[in-house]
């Protein structure tokens, strides 16, 4: 098996790209089923071929293989946010996640970032398995939460699709 390399995205192939917005779509849909209705989708080749073309798109690849992929953005001059964390499911449990966030950590820091941020959408009616994962995971490697929003404060116009209410949860980590 070859070894895994971390990359920043460059092709705007459509097969690349429809590939990699079946796989975050598929993996999104299987996790926050409970929070999302039926038909929303994560993201679409438009989207994620800006995202491309930004250079905020990281990969963990092995030859031809697609093992992940997380988003990465600068907020400001000193913080960077990750989003859309996203391990192949053919290749969970291989520490994927893991790779790709120090991957952006180590990239935010390269860009002169002291911090980095994520979201995490969380129910408030239901519980959601990977979302209590993610907290404890999250925590574990270094992240604080340090705010705590509605959704719509953060993201207008999204709740329309939203099955349950929901907050957002912001976390930080000192890079």
């Amino acid at each position: 098996m070859n070894q895994t390399q971390l990359i920043i995205a460059t092709s705007t192939n459509q097969e690349h790209v429809d590939f990699l917005v079946k796989m975050i779509n598929d993996v999104y849909d299987e996790s926050e089923s409970n929070i999302w209705l039926e038909g929303h989708k994560r993201t679409n080749s438009e989207k994620l071929k800006k995202v491309i073309l930004d250079k905020e798109l990281l990969l963990a690849i092995s030859g031809e293989d697609i093992h992940g992929c997380i988003h990465l953005e600068r907020i400001d001059d000193e913080t960077h946010r990750f989003k859309m964390l996203v391990a192949n499911p053919r290749f969970k449990g291989r520490g994927i996640g893991s790779k790709l966030v120090d991957y952006a950590e180590n990239q935010a820091r390269k860009a002169g970032s002291t911090k980095m941020q994520l979201e995490l959408l969380v129910p408030t009616e239901v519980e959601n398995n990977d979302k209590v994962f993610l907290h404890t995971w999250y925590t574990r490697i270094g992240y604080q939460k340090i705010d705590e929003q509605d959704i719509e404060y953060i993201h207008k116009g999204v709740s329309v699709f939203l099955k349950n209410d929901c907050i957002v949860k912001v976390y930080e980590k000192e890079l």
